[in-house]
């Protein structure tokens, strides 16, 4: 796993490159991923870590340029004097953004993530090729890099959890017309632009699949953390389908547990404590709970 500090050296490097000035960056977001900042820049910085290749940033960098001329509400690349995506020293990639402020204590509605989604489901042909929604691939690959220390219970039933998902999805009838999709469409992914209006950020996980999915991290943070699904009710009706009502969402809410789980494996050894949720959570699906309740984890870098 890369640290604060192997992050802010990469960030340094980036900027160097591009003449933008790192002193004073702030770290809005530090996991296996990295998002700064820029003080002196209206500028927003992110390194991608390891587990994304140059292929997948380069291909986040054409999609990002796609929307923008498709005018689908997303974040926009910043215009730089250099090629994006930008290699550091150390080999990570880093990509350069717009900043959009968002008001202190403001944060979008559940609701509001219907509109973009709308749109991007109702894409054409994208400019570059796109992966297959897979998700069970990427768990695979993340299980396959657990670092050691991790549970060997907990993983081998993860690795079990996967090749039952792996049985039971290719049986799922979906309802909605395959098509492009954000692959992680939560209200974390969202932000509001200079006019107030929505707009979807982190493109990582575009790809084409089931819009049924997109629809399914927000409702899954409603039944595992308490939240109201007065929001989410909103969503469905302004989006126009509600997978609450269709018989694969029990085998795509197992689908979601397992990449949530799985996405925070290399922050596990360095955090004792989002070890122990992370055992109850598995825990709690083992024993048939698959909806919680999850308490949110605490970690550091």
């Amino acid at each position: 796993m890369y640290t604060a500090d192997a992050f802010r050296r990469a960030l340094e490097e980036a900027c160097a490159t591009t003449g933008l000035p790192a002193v004073g960056a702030e770290p809005l977001h530090l996991t296996v991923n990295a998002v700064f900042r820029l003080r002196h820049a209206p500028v927003v910085v992110r390194i991608a870590g390891p587990q994304l290749g140059r292929d997948d940033v380069v291909r986040v960098v054409a999609l990002a340029r796609w929307l923008e001329r498709e005018d689908v509400p997303a974040v926009r690349l910043a215009p730089l004097p250099v090629p994006q995506p930008v290699v550091t020293g150390s080999g990570l990639l880093a990509t350069f953004w717009r900043h959009l402020p968002q008001p202190p204590g403001s944060h979008p509605a559940v609701d509001e993530l219907a509109g973009p989604l709308r749109r991007v489901h109702a894409l054409g042909a994208p400019p570059c090729p796109l992966p297959d929604w897979d998700p069970l691939s990427v768990d695979r690959a993340r299980l396959r890099r657990a670092p050691a220390g991790v549970g060997a219970a907990e993983l081998a039933y993860l690795h079990d959890l996967a090749d039952r998902l792996e049985d039971e999805l290719p049986r799922l009838r979906f309802v909605l017309p395959r098509t492009v999709i954000h692959g992680d469409a939560h209200i974390g992914n969202l932000l509001h632009d200079a006019r107030g209006h929505p707009v979807l950020c982190d493109l990582d996980f575009m790809c084409v699949g089931p819009p049924e999915w997109d629809l399914v991290p927000e409702l899954m943070g409603c039944v595992r953390y308490g939240r109201p699904m007065t929001g989410y009710r909103r969503l469905v009706d302004a989006y126009g389908f509600d997978p609450r009502t269709w018989e694969g969402l029990p085998t795509m809410a197992r689908v979601h547990a397992l990449n949530v789980l799985t996405v925070v494996l290399p922050l596990l050894g360095a955090n004792p404590g989002m070890r122990a949720e992370w055992r109850r959570r598995i825990g709690a699906l083992r024993d048939g709970v698959p909806t919680g309740p999850w308490t949110s984890y605490r970690y550091t870098v």
